[in-house]
């Protein structure tokens, strides 16, 4: 089993999201003036030893090369930011291309959604995801080419992975196939696209997706913590408690109390074991915990820790598949991090390591 974890190019200072947050803003900024929004809640979240680095350096790329590979992580999924010929926050993989030195397995997820303005409760369109034709496609490809071309861009049976965040838009198909043609032409025995599947999982969604796939698509990626979230929302035995909790949003959207939403991990993980399927052409995700609250405030929600013994058995289900994706590295104003915490030390990254070495 291989194990990628995502891992978000956001902790550099961009002319655009200085226009668009205020001068200096990196993903940092959220996670620093986050706040406890109740007793007990575990904010500001801070990184060992005061570890606030900036992605535009090659020593924080040096080390975070070297503690992945400690802890038996194979490779990083960079987030890829490309609208319609507009590149965004693409210079760390731009960086990790010139630095043939450091050997850092990875390939990239298009984060192919419109961005908006949503951190701050607005649907303020801040830069809209388009496709363009033929020709903006042949833009897009001579970018990636270079990096498919790369020894340490991740192949399947000569094929570079390529995921899609946004798996559902009318030109999917025509794009895709001009990327497969485009790499057989290059040297490679085409794509291997992967689909980002992330809804409660019921037959008639399923084959919905599965019709609507790409012929280049290999592989559906169950995307957690937000499958096992679905499919916990969709329950019967849930709705009372649905109830309750708009009622609560509601009181606190009015600040008449103080509510943020909360599941228990336990129980997601538990879905991921018994009600997700495992099959050759779907990829699991996994994650260790969740708080959004740093970027959202109350409007965001909260996934307590799941127990390790639950993560083990999560794991020994999945032995023998090829790839499970990790989320995440350093979602750090989402809580989603392998990177060692104050709080948390290097625990995530230990239970990886701990199981990897049982098998």
């Amino acid at each position: 089993m291989k194990k990628f974890a995502f891992y978000l190019p956001q902790f550099h200072e961009t002319e655009e999201n200085n226009e668009w947050w205020g001068k200096g803003f990196t993903e940092w900024t959220n996670v620093k003036k986050a706040a406890p929004l109740f007793k007990g809640h575990n904010q500001p979240v801070k990184p060992l030893n005061n570890n606030y680095y900036n992605l535009l350096d090659k020593e924080t790329v040096e080390w975070q090369t070297d503690l992945m590979k400690k802890y038996n992580i194979d490779g990083l999924i960079y987030y890829h930011y490309y609208f319609c010929g507009k590149l965004l926050l693409e210079k760390p993989a731009e960086n990790l291309l010139k630095w043939k030195e450091i050997n850092q397995p990875f390939f990239f997820c298009w984060g192919n959604h419109t961005w908006n303005r949503a951190w701050k409760g607005s649907r303020e369109v801040l830069i809209e995801q388009r496709y363009g034709d033929e020709k903006e496609w042949e833009k897009h490809f001579n970018y990636l080419l270079p990096f498919f071309k790369d020894e340490r861009y991740e192949k399947r049976n000569n094929k570079p992975l390529f995921m899609i965040y946004n798996a559902i838009f009318p030109e999917k198909k025509q794009l895709f196939d001009y990327f497969d043609k485009k790499c057989r032409e290059n040297g490679f025995d085409g794509l291997c696209l992967i689909e980002t599947y992330q809804y409660n999982v019921n037959k008639k969604r399923m084959e919905e997706f599965s019709r609507d796939m790409c012929k280049e698509t290999e592989f559906m990626f169950f995307r957690e913590a937000s499958v096992a979230k679905e499919i916990y929302l969709n329950k019967f035995s849930y709705l009372p408690l649905r109830i309750i909790r708009k009622v609560l949003r509601t009181l606190n959207k009015y600040k008449l109390c103080s509510y943020v939403q909360t599941y228990s991990g336990n129980a997601l993980y538990k879905h991921m074991i018994y009600s997700e399927p495992t099959a050759e052409n779907i990829i699991r995700g996994l994650f260790f915990e969740w708080d959004n609250t740093p970027r959202h405030g109350s409007r965001g929600y909260i996934i307590t820790p799941p127990r390790k013994k639950l993560f083990f058995q999560f794991m020994d289900m999945l032995k023998e598949e090829e790839y499970v994706f990790i989320n995440a590295w350093n979602e750090w104003a989402e809580g989603m991090m392998l990177e060692p915490t104050e709080h948390n030390k290097y625990k995530y990254l230990e239970w990886v390591k701990e199981w990897t070495d049982m098998h």
